[in-house]
């Protein structure tokens, strides 16, 4: 988990030091593939720290101190409360449907370069092809 942690937050300092460099950013394959790889690592990082987590707190719970069905909570209002969250997440999953759903209609409809992106690179984007030249530079027809 602190491994994932450190090497996200390289990743993330790779990319602000070429932002704030070059305004652009990274194009190599390595950037390419670990920007690729972070949302899972990301993932697994989140997952082994919960396991973590309760696995640490398991061993309190078995040898002598409290069994594992007396440290079950009967607190009021845990129902109440998840519900709350089942709420939350339901609608910030319909509020990101609807939002990709407009996102996707205006760009279809040609509308979605219209609209200003002011953390857009200068100039014009070219990315990097497994032939060599970037795309959008090099040979013409």
């Amino acid at each position: 988990m602190l491994a994932a942690a450190s090497a996200l937050a390289l990743l993330s300092a790779w990319f602000l030091v070429a932002w704030l460099f070059r305004r652009d950013m990274p194009g190599t394959r390595w950037f390419l593939r670990a920007s690729a790889c972070a949302g899972v690592v990301a993932m697994v990082a989140l997952e082994s720290g919960w396991v973590l987590t309760e696995v640490g707190r398991q061993p309190w719970v078995v040898y002598g101190f409290l069994r594992t069905s007396q440290a079950v909570t009967h607190a009021p209002g845990i129902w109440g409360s998840f519900a709350v969250v089942v709420a939350i997440y339901a609608v910030v999953g319909i509020a990101l449907l609807l939002i990709l759903r407009a996102m996707s209609r205006r760009w279809r409809d040609g509308k979605g370069d219209e609209l200003p992106v002011p953390y857009a690179p200068r100039g014009p984007l070219t990315l990097p092809s497994p032939g060599g030249t970037a795309v959008g530079e090099g040979r013409s027809a």
